[in-house]
Formats: structure tokens, C-alpha cells, sequence
């Protein structure tokens, strides 16, 4: 078992690997998983905690949290919001899908190019929320697009509402079973067990069978 600070070396997706190296983000460890199998390779023998963040943070007395993506992360794991002496754990209990953005500008009722902050975890066929209470309208996404125009998401079907700058968009995130009990701010980190030095670690993201 080794401790990886920040990005640290093993196997990670983009998300994990940005949530590794945010600011204040915790250590995690990397060790073989417990189910006992060897392949001689350090690339399919040792895993690492899944990790992401909170694109737009999370308010307090929320059930659920908007991720910046979703892989590896499974109900029934605990996991810790934020960091130190800001941080807390909750237990997952379902789990959708990535994303979460706000409108880069205003749209009208029939537009389908919608501008957004950001089009990290975001995918073609997604089904996501756009805005909330009565004006929250859901749709999905034909098109993630970025670069030279800017980040934009195009929809199927014309929009059936007008939405201000700065409404919200977002996958269906991780439901988890209590209520967060402080706020979090954008880019807090989430992750599953933290290294326990001095005891086996917890890795409560099952292989799939051999």
C-alpha cells in the first residue's frame, strides 16, 4: 500500500485525476484489491478510491450532489465531501449521471445551443435538468461541444421555457441517504474511504467477476 498525494500515479480517469489535484484535496492510497486476483500488473492489480468534485458546490440539507463524473462510485459506499476540518460523509444511495453547469447566457424558448460554464461529464444521449421549481424543464443532449465558440451544449427539442444567465444544468448526480449538513463550495472534492494507516484499507467498488 502506498499513499498517492494529489494525482499521484495509478489507474484514474480525467474527473478522479482533477479531483486528485485540487486544492486541499486528500491524500488516497493504492493497493492491491482485496479479492485476491493477480495479473502481474500493477495497471489491473491495484486501484485507487474513486474521486470527483462538486462543480457547483452543494448547499446544506441537500440529498443529493451534483458530480463532475460518476465512474466507480457505487450505493452503499461512504464517501467524504470536502476536506478537513470542512469536510463530512454520507452514504450513497444511488447513483446517476455527471455533470453540472450554469448557463453562460440567456436562452429564449425554442433554443437548442445552450452556452454553459463547462462541459465536463456531460455526454450525447444524457437526459439532464435545466433550471429549478417551476421553471425546471428537462432535456438531452445532442451535442457537447467546446473550444473556438465556447462551451455549449445543443438538446433535441427546442426549449420550452426561457432561462436566465447563470440557470443551472445538470446529470441526475448521487443521491445519498442523509442530508448534507454544511455547505460546500465549487470544486470540493468527493471521494470514497481514505487511506486507514495501521488497518486494511476499504475498497467498496467490487471487480466485476473473472
Amino acid at each position: 500500500m502506498a499513499v498517492v498525494p494529489g494525482a499521484g500515479s495509478g489507474p484514474a480517469t480525467a474527473n478522479i485525476a482533477a479531483a486528485a489535484a485540487a486544492p486541499g484535496a486528500p491524500n488516497r492510497s493504492i493497493g492491491r484489491f482485496p479479492d485476491g486476483h493477480d495479473a502481474d500488473s500493477l495497471c489491473t492489480d491495484f486501484v485507487v478510491q474513486p474521486a470527483t468534485t462538486l462543480p457547483e458546490g452543494a448547499a446544506p440539507g441537500a440529498t443529493n450532489i451534483k458530480v463532475a463524473g460518476v465512474a466507480e462510485f457505487a450505493p452503499g459506499q461512504t464517501v467524504m465531501i470536502g476536506s478537513g476540518s470542512a469536510s463530512e460523509t454520507a452514504v450513497i444511495g444511488s447513483v446517476g449521471t455527471a455533470g453540472s453547469t450554469r448557463a453562460g447566457a440567456p436562452t429564449q424558448v425554442g433554443d437548442t445551443v445552450i452556452p454553459v460554464a463547462a462541459t465536463a461529464g456531460f455526454v450525447v444521449g444524457q437526459s439532464i435538468a435545466i433550471d429549478s421549481g417551476a421553471n425546471q424543464e428537462t432535456a438531452t443532449i445532442a451535442l457537447v461541444q467546446g473550444g473556438r465558440g465556447g462551451a455549449r451544449i445543443t438538446v433535441n427539442a427546442p426549449l420550452k421555457i426561457a432561462h436566465p444567465a447563470g440557470t443551472p444544468l445538470a446529470g441526475s448526480g448521487i443521491t445519498i441517504t442523509t442530508s448534507l449538513t454544511r455547505a460546500h463550495p465549487r470544486g470540493a472534492v468527493v471521494t470514497t474511504e481514505l487511506p486507514t494507516p495501521g488497518a486494511a484499507n476499504k475498497y467498496s467498488n467490487p471487480r466485476a467477476a473473472r
